[in-house]
């Protein structure tokens, strides 16, 4: 994102509010989510991310089940929910039949009624914010549904986060609760030009410390005054507006990429050229 942000000429301000930690009973979820496709069978299998992807195979390795599950896996219909699960997949042999256009719940119930979803059984594998628009409207097609987690979004970066991110070969910038107060502060202060959310727990969790050290109203003031507010998509404008704060701009391709070209085209209509080398921007 900071490669982005620079490629286009700004100046990257790094303040993640986002941190993952592995849920506390993964090996149970894991241990479900195998006995659900060994035993019962499933038809479809969604992926909602990668991280979810390398925690469920590698605690699947450590109960001696990854080998079997690649091979179930590779015998029922598989959808990514982008790129980066399909990726993730991809690094066990898994493949991916199906990666919707629109990356949202929304779009991946689109893609799953163009197809007779009646009695069908579909595994999903959350990320780490659960939406129940997902599920409820497989159901309203006639689907049955199963779903796990491996891992949940916090304010910080828990250590058995950390080593989830460390398998896929992150190097992670770590949630610091003090440099999130000082984004607060200098975006009141007008020192921040533009911020760009990449999800939902990334403004909810901004609002939240903004709001425990009494500088909520302020910010939601100075972000719809002074900010140029960038959503990746649907999902993250839902939770910006929900909060009282406005979104300037949304790509009409869900991804980091377009998002900054967006960005670049919606200042430029507005009289600047490109993200001004002088201005801030900040990547949540």
């Amino acid at each position: 994102m900071a490669r982005l942000v620079t490629s286009f000429g700004g100046k990257p301000y790094i303040a993640p509010t986002v941190g993952i930690e592995a849920n506390p009973d993964i090996s149970k979820e894991v241990q479900s989510f195998i006995n659900t496709i060994l035993a019962d069978g499933t038809d479809y299998a969604i992926f909602m991310t990668g991280p979810g992807v390398y925690a469920l195979l590698s605690t699947a390795k450590k109960m001696g089940m990854q080998k079997r599950l690649v091979e179930e896996l590779n015998g029922v219909n598989v959808v990514a929910r982008s790129s980066k699960p399909k990726r993730a997949l991809a690094d066990y042999g898994i493949k991916t039949d199906f990666v919707p256009d629109d990356n949202t719940a929304e779009g991946i119930v689109t893609l799953m009624k163009s197809h007779d979803m009646h009695g069908k059984r579909v595994l999903v594998l959350w990320h780490g914010s659960y939406s129940p628009t997902l599920n409820e409207k497989l159901i309203t097609v006639g689907a049955h549904v199963f779903e796990f987690s491996t891992y949940s979004y916090s304010l910080e970066l828990k250590e058995s986060g950390a080593r989830i991110l460390s398998e896929m070969g992150f190097n992670y910038t770590p949630p610091e609760e003090s440099k999130v107060v000082k984004l607060i502060e200098d975006i009141n202060n007008g020192l921040i030009d533009v911020i760009t959310f990449t999800s939902p727990p990334a403004s909810k969790n901004l609002l939240e410390i903004a709001k425990k050290y009494r500088m909520k109203n302020e910010l939601i003031r100075s972000l719809n005054e002074k900010v140029t507010v960038v959503a990746v998509g649907p999902p993250s404008t839902r939770a910006l507006e929900e909060g009282g704060v406005t979104v300037n701009v949304m790509p009409n391709v869900y991804k980091m990429g377009p998002m900054l070209t967006a960005l670049s085209s919606y200042l430029f209509k507005k009289g600047v050229s490109n993200i001004d080398r002088s201005r801030r921007v900040q990547g949540g």
